[in-house]
């Protein structure tokens, strides 16, 4: 068995950001990268130096909500249940790419779902699919 993942290659971004705006897009039905569950670091004053980032789903966020509103989807992508979530941020510390936010329109914490849109519109390579074989519990 083997789960679907997104692998980042820094050095291949260009900084375009059109994997944000797809995000948003797919998600929000707007063009407003602010909502996009992945991000694009600019290292200043090195030009043209982009790091994107994107959740490593590794459930650190499950195991500090409160409220119980993210769980484990099958495929291994943490998800956030809107209804159940009170916004309250517990989650946003721990995740170390700083991925996880708040937005003022919706209710709800912004996580990575792994729709791997942001993959299908990269054209440099920076943001792609890998399987990751996925060890069986004896």
């Amino acid at each position: 068995m083997s789960i679907k993942r997104i692998r980042v290659s820094p050095g291949k971004c260009s900084g375009c950001r059109l994997c944000m705006q797809i995000c948003a897009i797919s998600h929000y039905d707007e063009i407003n990268p602010k909502k996009a569950s992945l991000k694009i670091e600019a290292h200043f004053p090195q030009p043209g130096l982009y790091k994107p980032k994107v959740c490593s789903q590794c459930g650190k966020c499950l195991e500090v909500c409160p409220e119980g509103a993210i769980y484990r989807r099958d495929d291994g992508a943490y998800i956030v249940i809107k209804a159940k979530c009170t916004n309250c941020g517990e989650c946003i510390p721990v995740c170390k790419p700083g991925v996880i936010f708040q937005h003022r329109d919706v209710d709800y914490v912004i996580i990575c779902d792994n729709c791997f849109k942001c993959t299908e519109l990269c054209n440099t390579g920076a943001i792609t699919i890998f399987t990751r074989p996925v060890r069986e519990s004896a």
